[in-house]
């Protein structure tokens, strides 16, 4: 029997991965890195408000620690992103997996821009979008690019 394919990774919307206001995306990245999945390598991160100007200039709370934590992650190999579409594409038979833990209102446009990068499976924090048509949308698109969608229902309650 042939070894299991790692798949990579790519998160969107890590949020703030330092306690005490951690992320679902953050719970998501950490449980990778601490090796909970072992079929998984955390490869690219892509934080929309971390990663923003706004952010970066701001005192907003858990700036500082996210930006101490991404300089970790990033001497382990993690690259961050602050856009999707800045992130490189899958490779020839990369197995990437995204995992969609960001506002539910862009989750339509972040799935479109996963699907386009190449990733052949996503898990999609609920609620997957703000509208049933939008839902169907983003369905259809997967479903031509033979893209798995898998829903997910976390409770963070530590």
């Amino acid at each position: 029997m042939s070894p299991t394919k790692k798949a990579t990774v790519l998160l969107v919307g890590c949020g703030q991965p330092q306690k005490p206001i951690r992320s679902m995306g953050a719970y998501h990245a950490i449980q990778i890195i601490d090796g909970r999945v072992p079929d998984a390598e955390l490869k690219y991160v892509v934080e929309p408000w971390y990663m923003s100007d706004a952010a970066k200039s701001s005192k907003a709370p858990g700036v500082e620690q996210f930006f101490a934590w991404k300089e970790e992650q990033e001497k382990t190999g993690v690259s961050f992103f602050e856009t999707v579409t800045d992130v490189p594409v899958a490779g020839d038979g990369e197995l990437r997996l995204a995992i969609i833990s960001a506002r539910t209102a862009d989750n339509p446009a972040l799935l479109d821009a996963c699907v386009d990068n190449g990733c052949r499976a996503i898990y999609l924090e609920k609620p997957g979008a703000t509208t049933v048509k939008d839902l169907e949308a983003m369905r259809d698109k997967a479903s031509a690019a033979n893209c798995a969608v898998y829903m997910g229902f976390n409770k963070n309650v530590s």
